[in-house]
């Protein structure tokens, strides 16, 4: 026993004495993809976890890359491609336990401009890294994820819900067949601003600009329940709601 501790101390006491450039510090790289109707939300992030600032060096303005792949593995979108970077070194310094966080969004689109058909896909994120600490970067970095692409709502397209002072103002393009149609605001339990009519300028299969304003404080509820805005259809008929589309307030 006595023997493997000293062993012990000794790989300890020799990794103590290795220069800081012989450890190995990697920062850590992550991306988050939120699902909308219409697009996905990416975050990247590279977090310096090491105790002392971090350098890192890019070729090109490129400091990011991600690509989308269907379930089969066949590449549909690709964020570098057709783009123009500065062609020139860029570095990122990174203090103690700081993090740089870049943003971008894909519109569920091919390359091409297409929208893609509904289903799983797979998103792979590289951080294009070329030296850390001015040496080279020991391994590749990237992050995968999982995505599901809904169907195209085939009655409203490009809605943005911005907050105004205890309001809410709602942007986007209908197409719908009786020239209007219904928004409700809930949060899966009560419904908080009942059944409202929405006009439209235009009737199927026109699209047209829309634009409505409500009044809502999502504080009046609780945090741990989801506020959620409603458009839909109503079939005068026989009552029943289609072509649903929702959004999140909180």
């Amino acid at each position: 026993m006595k023997k493997i501790l000293v062993i012990l101390f000794s790989i300890l006491f020799a990794v103590h004495l290795l220069p800081p450039n012989i450890l190995a510090q990697q920062p850590e790289w992550n991306v988050e993809v939120k699902q909308g109707t219409e697009n996905a939300e990416l975050l990247f992030q590279v977090f310096n976890n090491t105790p002392e600032k971090m350098t890192l060096e890019f070729s090109s303005s490129k400091f990011f890359d991600f690509e989308v792949m269907d379930k089969e593995g066949n590449k549909v979108f690709r964020y570098s491609d057709n783009k123009a970077f500065l062609q020139a070194i860029q570095h990122v310094t990174l203090k103690r336990g700081e993090t740089k966080v870049w943003r971008d969004k894909w519109d569920y689109t091919t390359t091409e401009g297409k929208r893609v058909p509904p289903g799983e896909y797979i998103v792979k994120a590289y951080l294009m890294v070329r030296t850390i600490n001015g040496k080279p970067a020991e391994a590749e970095f990237v992050q995968t994820k999982k995505l599901t692409v809904e169907a195209e709502n085939p009655s409203f397209r490009n809605v943005e819900l911005s907050p105004a002072d205890g309001s809410y103002i709602v942007k986007g393009e209908a197409k719908v067949s009786a020239g209007c149609f219904y928004y409700t605001v809930e949060d899966g339990h009560n419904i908080l601003i009942e059944e409202t009519l929405v006009k439209v300028n235009k009737e199927y299969p026109n699209w047209t600009a829309f634009s409505f304003t409500f009044d809502f404080d999502p504080e009046e509820v609780s945090k741990n329940r989801p506020v959620l805005l409603n458009l839909y259809e109503r079939d005068l008929k026989e009552g029943t709601i289609y072509h649903n589309y929702t959004l999140r307030l909180n």
